[in-house]
């Protein structure tokens, strides 16, 4: 049966693949795709999508109407009956490791799973082996600071190097942050590709883990491209919002980020493919969904919740929860108990701004002790510097909220991915055929000689 190994490249659409192609002739992945069988995937998904909904989905082979994983460090018992792929195979009595996919927390105790590095918004930094909690340890406190709004990572914590390289970090990768360091001081422009820069260094992880294991199914998530989509579309798609590249240094640089976030990619993948040759891997190359281009409008300032003690001083709930990672504008708080779970969501309405208008709101429905929660953008809020709670006015530090402002972007999801697939076992259709995600984890659960749960759709043939 086939080996794989698996590099989720998040939200990547086929325009941008064609994008690259075009502008990077000998790029490695002009060959490898020579050979591959290449398809789309398509999600159907309901409600806004999001990668910590679509990539369970991937994974589970259901939709978010049956897995009901909608958003980061939710309870996820709502799951179990549809275990994603890395369990299954496990499972079976083959070897596994995961470096980085969504939703992946806590580590596997079983004893097939080699190696298991969760995703960078886990609420604990344990690892398999312990060796990686270093790394870990270090990527939940950068998501943390920066509270998953798009400044990307310190590189003074990335080369805070004995831990990191203690981790699998190489040289190589320390020598290349050094390097950027070095541009980010002659062109200020390099620092918004500082984000980039941690695909180097959860690469050099996962391929050391990689190295020593040798599992059957390997799967490594990366997220360095979808950021410059996110923010610098416009620069690369400027057909898309009728809009002319200027001859300025800001529109030349960020025509060019998407694509060398894709680079850091292609040379990854050259390395895997060195790898999977000698070791008798295939390789799959997946996203859960892309990106397309999105108009915002006129962008309002943004209220982010920094200190949740505060807020919950304010309004009666000390130590009733705690603050878990999420990604801005989200908040995902974690209770005690379900009866002050349901207490502090009827309390929500008493949070308003000078307009009347709630701040928190409930996006989707509670997960045993885990609540979501969205902050509403409020230029009254900023404006003023206040909010009220019970019609009183409250200064917006003393309830643990301060004013941010970032680039709104100009990318956004669309429900269509890529799916590569070079090896023995590659499906047989081709030609960028659209298939349901949701038969993304049967294909690969056929590949490996594991039987599929009777809930999942048939294999792509």
């Amino acid at each position: 049966m086939a080996k794989i190994l698996v590099y989720e490249l998040n939200e990547v659409p086929w325009r941008v693949v064609d994008l690259y192609l075009q502008h990077r002739p000998e790029a490695f992945l002009h060959s490898f795709m020579k050979n591959a069988s290449c398809l789309t995937t398509r999600t159907v998904d309901s409600g806004e999508l999001h990668p910590w909904s679509t990539w369970p989905t991937m994974h589970r082979g259901v939709s978010n109407d049956k897995h009901e994983i909608r958003y980061i460090n939710q309870d996820r018992s709502c799951g179990e009956a549809s275990p994603p792929v890395w369990e299954l195979v496990a499972a079976s009595g083959k070897t596994v490791g995961v470096c980085g996919s969504l939703q992946s927390y806590p580590p596997m105790e079983n004893p097939e799973a080699l190696f298991h590095v969760p995703d960078t918004f886990a609420p604990g930094s344990e690892t398999r082996p312990d060796r990686y909690a270093a790394f870990q340890r270090v990527n939940l406190k950068l998501t943390g600071e920066n509270k998953a709004v798009a400044k990307g990572y310190g590189l003074k914590d990335l080369l805070d190097g004995v831990q990191l390289f203690r981790s699998g970090v190489s040289v190589k990768t320390g020598f290349r942050l050094s390097q950027h360091l070095v541009r980010e001081r002659v062109d200020p422009k390099n620092k918004a590709l500082r984000a980039t820069m941690q695909a180097h260094v959860a690469f050099d992880v996962f391929l050391d883990a990689l190295k020593q294991s040798k599992p059957n199914y390997a799967a490594v998530f990366s997220n360095h491209v979808a950021g410059m989509m996110h923010r610098y579309w416009k620069y690369s798609f400027p057909e898309d919002f009728n809009y002319s590249l200027k001859d300025s240094e800001f529109d030349r640089f960020h025509s060019q980020s998407i694509l060398k976030a894709m680079d850091i990619f292609d040379e990854q993948l050259g390395v895997l493919e060195q790898f999977a040759d000698r070791e008798g891997y295939e390789i799959v190359v997946s996203s859960s969904m892309g990106q397309e281009a999105v108009e915002r409008g006129e962008y309002v300032p943004e209220l982010k919740l920094d200190d949740e003690s505060l807020l919950a001083s304010a309004f009666g709930f000390q130590g009733a929860f705690r603050m878990n990672l999420a990604m801005q504008p989200d908040v995902a708080l974690e209770f005690l108990s379900q009866q002050k779970l349901l207490e502090f969501v009827q309390s929500l309405p008493r949070l308003t701004d000078a307009e009347g208008q709630q701040v928190l709101i409930k996006r989707y429905n509670e997960q045993g002790l885990t609540l979501n929660l969205s902050v509403r953008r409020s230029k009254a809020a900023v404006e003023s510097g206040t909010l009220y709670l019970d019609e009183k006015p409250v200064r917006l530090d003393e309830l643990g909220f301060s004013v941010i402002e970032r680039d709104p972007g100009t990318g956004y999801h669309q429900p269509e991915g890529i799916w590569l697939w070079k090896g023995a076992a590659q499906p047989k259709l081709s030609g960028r055929e659209v298939v349901d995600s949701r038969q993304y984890a049967p294909t690969i659960l056929r590949a490996l000689g594991v039987s599929c749960p009777d809930y999942m759709m048939a294999p792509v043939n």
